[in-house]
């Protein structure tokens, strides 16, 4: 959590559902072309975006790029390259009739997806050795609501024989248009965590719970998001003192 991971990648806001809620300001869709995020100190970083249509095609800043490739209107491929380490990093994505089942890493890892008729998804990361042996890392449960992930529950495996290590992740939204919404199958990338979701969050409850013997440790930290919005309902400004995946302050500008 301390890495301080760049926002074109994992930004913890919400991308884009094609479904619509009454209550949803989703009026018009449209793309953003570059994103800017100003640290405390004033220090900015720049990301562009390319697309063809509502397929993007590429994400790029002084660190690193991120290539999008499809196939049948879904994502099946995502590589980021580092400029610094000059390493690429590919995700390879496997669908069923639309919906994401597997996620395969180079980094040695997989996640597997179990699609519920109630809408919910269950799922499993493993490590995978050199003689292709998996080692469960956690398992969990996705819950959707109005085309938002709103519950994000864990079971660690790889924990100590001796204790239970779990976590719950609750998101809260607003009602404006995720600045990622005309992005074709974004919101298909479950490993996105939040940017799955149809709006914006607000705030996000991230609690953890180990338990060993009769002895039960529990924390939580609550994150929030304030937003500046356009004439058509997008944003054009977030702010937050700190996130899931940036302890430090950053304010993202939008730039359509």
């Amino acid at each position: 959590m301390k890495n301080n991971i760049k926002l074109f990648f994992f930004i913890s806001i919400t991308a884009v559902f094609f479904s619509s809620c009454a209550n949803d300001k989703d009026e018009k869709s449209k793309n953003f072309i570059k994103i800017i995020e100003s640290t405390q100190n004033g220090i900015a970083e720049n990301s562009v975006f390319t697309y063809n249509k509502n397929q993007i095609i590429s994400a790029e800043n002084s660190k690193q790029k991120i290539d999008y490739t499809y196939q049948d209107g879904v994502i099946i491929k995502i590589t980021t390259y580092n400029k610094t380490t000059q390493q690429n990093v590919v995700l390879n994505y496997t669908y069923n009739k639309e919906k994401l089942v597997k996620v395969t890493s180079s980094e040695n890892y997989v996640i597997n997806y179990t699609h519920h008729s109630d809408g919910t998804v269950y799922y499993e990361k493993f490590n995978v050795d050199a003689q292709n042996q998996q080692q469960k890392v956690y398992h969990g449960n996705l819950t959707f609501k109005n085309n938002n992930l709103i519950n994000d529950e864990r079971v660690f495996d790889d924990a100590d024989q001796n204790s239970i290590s779990s976590s719950k992740t609750t998101f809260d939204y607003d009602t404006y248009n995720n600045p990622y919404f005309s992005i074709l199958g974004f919101d298909k990338l479950l490993d996105h965590d939040a940017s799955v979701s149809k709006n914006n969050v607000v705030m996000t409850v991230a609690e953890t719970t180990v338990v060993s013997g009769e002895e039960t440790i529990s924390s939580a930290n609550m994150y929030k998001n304030t937003f500046k919005y356009d004439t058509d309902n997008y944003p054009t400004e977030q702010v937050a003192e700190e996130s899931l995946t940036n302890p430090n302050y950053s304010k993202i500008q939008y730039l359509y």
